[in-house]
């Protein structure tokens, strides 16, 4: 009679939380202090300390921010050493590993093939290091001479014919506009796939007036649709309604792309931080096979990040929608290319969201 034994093998199903990055993004510019270091920041930062008492690009940038953003929101500033450039410090920050959503460059862009490193940054941080983020670059604000159609002239020809769905250029409208932009696309109570046009989260913070150009006319609804039009977000005002809000979060993704707007990007990419790290652990794994049941099984793996996302609560009787919908049956299909190749298609499912609303009154003269 053979010996009694027992073993247990604890089995890891890859069920376990993710590495969440949104809403942490690297703020990266010249500043009088800690010039070449990092610096962690939180709402209780002493921006004085950390950054040095007087202003610069980088300290302005994520006052603004933090003054937008929610009471738990944390960044990255780093100061740029003398001589250094912004790219040489955003691919050391890749190569020490800090995790991010997004990177903020606070030093205004000369011209349009200073954008070009914007993109070169997107593609780097995905090429070499599988990060998924977005960059924020700035137009140069209006300067003391400059009317609107001169600022909208130099903002539309830093753009003109640039592709890149991983890119912001912000037409710094107030010099600082780009770091309110940023704190708003942070905010606590506002989802990753929200717009920052959003007007429940309230007004802007950090300005409370439309600033003048030169020649003393003050920014309008019209320089403001110009400058959308060319792919900027902008501020925005609503007639007889108090506050200053935002336009949509615009992309430099090319036209007809699913990506022009900032929040298609976010939820896509936090999907696909997911996926990548639910992928990695079936490397090797013979549980993924080309058997019925085990495609079957491994479909419903995959969609748990659209699960996760999906999940809503309920306010006062109002549904509180999640990231993106649920996932249906077929939004994940797996196909197996060879024998040791599989091709796994994941369909991403965002709600709509009213930018434009018409209201239609009639009235009823039956007497009823």
């Amino acid at each position: 009679m053979a010996l009694g034994k027992v073993s247990v093998t604890a089995v890891d199903t890859g069920s376990g939380g993710f590495t969440e990055p949104e809403r942490q993004l690297i703020f990266i510019g010249t500043a009088t202090e800690n010039k070449g270091t990092v610096q962690y920041i939180d709402q209780t930062t002493d921006l004085d300390d950390v950054l040095g008492t007087d202003e610069s690009p980088l300290k302005t940038m994520v006052n603004l921010a933090s003054l937008n953003a929610g009471t738990n929101w944390t960044c990255v500033a780093i100061a740029l050493a003398d001589g250094q450039t912004w790219l040489e410090a955003f691919n050391n920050a890749m190569d020490i590993n800090i995790v991010c959503e997004g990177v903020v460059v606070c030093d205004a862009l000369p011209d349009q093939a200073s954008v070009n490193d914007l993109i070169i940054a997107v593609a780097d941080a995905e090429n070499e290091y599988a990060r998924n983020i977005f960059i924020m670059g700035r137009c140069a604000p209006l300067g003391e001479t400059e009317t609107w159609a001169q600022f909208i002239e130099r903002f539309d020809a830093m753009q003109d014919g640039i592709a890149s769905d991983g890119v912001m250029l912000v037409p710094d409208v107030w010099d600082g506009w780009i770091g309110v932009l940023a704190g708003r696309l942070c905010h606590e109570s506002q989802s990753i796939a929200d717009t920052p046009m959003r007007t429940a989260s309230g007004s802007i913070v950090g300005f409370v007036s439309l600033p003048e150009d030169a020649d003393g006319v003050q920014f309008n609804m019209s320089h403001a649709k110009a400058l959308n039009d060319a792919r900027g977000s902008v501020p925005q005002i609503y007639a007889d309604y108090d506050g200053i809000y935002c336009s949509d979060g615009m992309t430099l993704a090319a036209e007809g792309s699913d990506f022009a707007v900032i929040e298609n990007l976010r939820v896509v990419n936090s999907v696909k931080r997911k996926v990548r790290i639910l992928a990695i652990k079936k490397i090797g794994n013979r549980q993924l096979n080309s058997m019925a049941a085990s495609i079957a099984a491994h479909e419903t793996y995959f969609m748990r990040p659209m699960i996760d996302m999906s999940k809503s609560f309920i306010l006062a009787g109002v549904p509180m929608p999640g990231d993106v919908k649920p996932p249906q049956a077929g939004d994940v299909t797996i196909t197996w290319l060879t024998r040791t190749e599989v091709a796994i298609g994941i369909l991403v499912r965002p709600y709509n969201c009213p930018k434009s609303i018409k209201a239609y009154v009639a009235l009823n003269l039956t007497g009823a």
